[in-house]
């Protein structure tokens, strides 16, 4: 179960979206600014609607393209999952500096790439090699797959916050997600009758 005055936020992500990219941004900043704990979980979420998403971003339609965007998502979720096992903040500190390489600075996905960005975070390059080609780094992503389903989430980004402020009930967003709704659901300053807001019950959220 949560406990009060824990704020639980899981975002559900593609791993090479730019508007998820700006997402994660605002959910760092958001959680900067609570005075609780707030416990941050990163969700990588691969499936023809998030591909579809930055399809439309990137403007590149072609079908190799689409068929590169979900390799390299699919690489990028399991290198992902191998540096969270490090710790869930190393794992996200992993995600947004490649984020940043790709999405930024145009680098292409490769195990170099990858390489590169597990020294500059300090990672034990070691385990981080051996955890990315491992069984338990495929299990994890397909656990996320799973919860996603379990939630309901088809698109990314996708928010799902819980405050300790309600015992019953959680929050989703879909796309729309600024720091003002997040504080607003904590604060309870928020109407839930919008078309991007959900409530989710706790329930599906464990």
């Amino acid at each position: 179960m949560f406990l009060n005055n824990i704020i639980e936020v899981f975002l559900f992500v593609n791993p090479l979206g730019p508007t998820c990219f700006e997402t994660e941004r605002i959910i760092e900043s958001f959680s900067s600014e609570r005075d609780e704990k707030v416990n941050v979980r990163f969700i990588p979420l691969l499936n023809f609607h998030t591909i579809g998403n930055i399809i439309k971003e990137t403007d590149n339609p072609t079908l190799a393209h689409r068929n590169q965007l979900y390799t390299d998502s699919f690489y990028a979720s399991l290198a992902f999952q191998s540096a969270s096992m490090q710790g869930r903040k190393k794992g996200r500190n992993f995600l947004m500096a490649l984020q940043g390489k790709v999405i930024n600075e145009g680098k292409e996905v490769t195990k170099e790439l990858f390489t590169e960005i597990a020294e500059l975070i300090k990672l034990d390059l070691e385990m981080f090699e051996e955890d990315i080609q491992s069984d338990f780094s495929k299990s994890a992503f397909k656990k996320d797959q799973s919860l996603a389903q379990e939630m309901n989430i088809q698109n990314a980004p996708s928010c799902v916050l819980y405050s300790g402020n309600n015992d019953d009930y959680g929050y989703q967003v879909e796309n729309s997600i600024t720091k003002q709704l997040l504080h607003g659901f904590c604060d309870e300053k928020v109407q839930v009758e919008k078309s991007n807001v959900n409530r989710l019950s706790l329930l599906q959220m464990m």
